[in-house]
């Protein structure tokens, strides 16, 4: 009886470690796939964070604005702009910001 006793105690013991070390080794692949996609993610957002800051500088655009547009380019108030829209070959032009004395 002691020796059968024994015997189930270690199986037990060989099966309930094999579950743990099994749910263990799971848990590490998912982290390191979660710590994967985080750097892959993080390396984006460090791109697009330069790309963003390098193009949107005023610096920049300027310097853009000399060396491919040249005399093209014109300042304009916010409240010069319009959106035109053809709606069943009927053109509507609407401004996008009205002018304060209106």
């Amino acid at each position: 009886m002691n020796k059968t006793l024994l015997v189930f105690l270690i199986v037990c013991l060989v099966v309930f470690t094999t579950l743990i070390k099994n749910s263990s080794k799971n848990l590490e692949d998912e982290i390191f796939t979660k710590k994967e996609n985080i750097r892959i993610l993080k390396k984006e957002v460090s791109d697009l964070l330069l790309e963003y800051n390098y193009l949107s500088s005023a610096e920049q655009l300027l310097k853009y604005q000399s060396r491919y547009f040249e005399e093209e380019l014109v300042q304009k108030k916010l409240n010069q702009f319009e959106i035109i829209k053809n709606i069943n070959n009927k053109i509507e032009i609407k401004k996008i910001i009205k002018n304060q004395n209106e």
